[in-house]
C-alpha cells in the first residue's frame, strides 16, 4: 500500500490510538454507505427511466413524478460519484511535468492546488448551505417536495468530496513524489 495502514501507524508492540482507529472506522463506513448510495441511486434511475419511457411510449401516459425523481436522483449520483471516483483518483489530472519536478517545486505545486481545491469547494458548500433555506420554501412540481431535498446533494456531496480530496492530496503535499496506485 502506498500509505500507511492504521496497523502501521500504530507505536511498536501497541494498538493504534483510539481516535485513529474511530476515525478509520467512521471513514470506512462513510465510503461503504457513499458507495451503495451510488449503486441506489444508479439502479433507481434507470428504473424510473424505463417506467417513463414505457408509460409514455405504451400506455400514452407520462409519469411525472418518475421523471422528477430520476431527475433528483442524477443530481445526487452526480456529486456523490465525484467524491467516490476522487477515492479511487479518476478524475482527469496532468501531473506529467509536476512528477519530473525536483520534491521542492512538487510540495509547493501541490500544496497550492490543495489550497485552491480547499477554499474553492469551502465556498460552493457554504454558498449551497443558503439555498438549502431557499429550497424548503419552494416545492417541487410533480410531488411537492421541498426543493431542500435535492438542494441539500449539494453541501454533502461537495463535503464528500472535500474530505476524499483532502485524503488523496495531502500525502502528495506531506510525501511529494509518493504515487498513488490503490485505496488507502
Amino acid at each position: 500500500m502506498p500509505y500507511p495502514s492504521v496497523t502501521e501507524t500504530s507505536p511498536p508492540g501497541g494498538a493504534a490510538h483510539p481516535l485513529i482507529r474511530a476515525g478509520c472506522h467512521a471513514l470506512r463506513l462513510l465510503r461503504r454507505v457513499a458507495d451503495v448510495a451510488v449503486l441506489a441511486l444508479l439502479a433507481y434511475m434507470a428504473c424510473a427511466i424505463l417506467a417513463q419511457v414505457v408509460g409514455r411510449y405504451f400506455f400514452n401516459y407520462s409519469i411525472a413524478w418518475s421523471e422528477e425523481t430520476a431527475t433528483f436522483a442524477q443530481v445526487w449520483l452526480t456529486l456523490l460519484g465525484a467524491g467516490v471516483a476522487m477515492r479511487y483518483n479518476q478524475h482527469v489530472g496532468v501531473d506529467f511535468l509536476i512528477l519530473k519536478a525536483p520534491l521542492a517545486v512538487q510540495r509547493v505545486v501541490n500544496g497550492a492546488a490543495f489550497l485552491l481545491g480547499v477554499w474553492f469547494l469551502g465556498v460552493v458548500i457554504v454558498g449551497s448551505l443558503s439555498m438549502l433555506s431557499i429550497g424548503m420554501m419552494v416545492k417541487s412540481p410533480a410531488l411537492r417536495l421541498p426543493m431542500a431535498i435535492p438542494y441539500a446533494a449539494l453541501p454533502v456531496g461537495f463535503g464528500y468530496f472535500l474530505l476524499e480530496f483532502a485524503l488523496s492530496t495531502l500525502p502528495r503535499v506531506l510525501r511529494p513524489g509518493a504515487t498513488r496506485t490503490e485505496e488507502n
